[in-house]
């Protein structure tokens, strides 16, 4: 699947700004800079579209997007799994960012595992991961991502508590060009 979302980033007015600040895992940073470095797909969802409904409304859509998107809180994503390839006519116009792992498949579901159970997690064998994410904070490449799915696969199997509502996907993340 391609899909792409436009994410308007937490801002401290969000309900969920105290928890991120008692659960931020990367000490270093804080939960503002976290927010800015972070390129995945989770955050308040603004608008959704899926390229293999409406191929022909692609270009259409992704200008809708980026009108709607008007400072620096807002991401213009897509979001690629499967063997999906980022479509060569818009190769100009992204960059590649890293590896998201999570649900990002219908509109109003996303779910980042990344910035819930790593960044702003609880479990200790999944925060560990934050020490090979990459400078957007996603997994640089798909091995590695793989393992860690494969990782969270052990623990639900095990009753850790991950989250497991949803199978985890691998999604490749591009960002669009500001």
């Amino acid at each position: 699947m391609h899909n792409i979302v436009l994410i308007e980033r937490y801002l401290p007015t969000s309900i969920f700004w105290s928890n991120l600040i008692k659960n931020k895992r990367v000490e270093e940073l804080s939960v503002e800079e976290i927010l800015n470095k972070y390129q995945g797909f989770e955050g308040e969802l603004i608008a959704f579209f899926s390229v293999q409904e409406s191929e022909l409304n692609l270009n259409k859509t992704i200008h809708e997007y980026l009108e709607m998107k008007n400072s620096n809180q807002y991401l213009l994503l897509h979001a690629i799994s499967n063997s999906e390839a980022m479509a060569p006519s818009l190769m100009n116009q992204v960059l590649r960012v890293g590896y998201d792992v999570g649900v990002c498949e219908e509109e109003k579901t996303i779910y980042s595992s990344i910035f819930n159970e790593i960044l702003f997690g609880n479990i200790d064998r999944l925060i560990v991961y934050k020490n090979l994410l990459n400078e957007n904070l996603l997994f640089p490449d798909r091995v590695l991502a793989e393992k860690y799915v494969s990782l969270h696969n052990d623990l639900s199997a095990q009753g850790e508590g991950v989250e497991d509502y949803e199978e985890m996907i691998i999604y490749e993340i591009w960002k669009h060009k500001d």
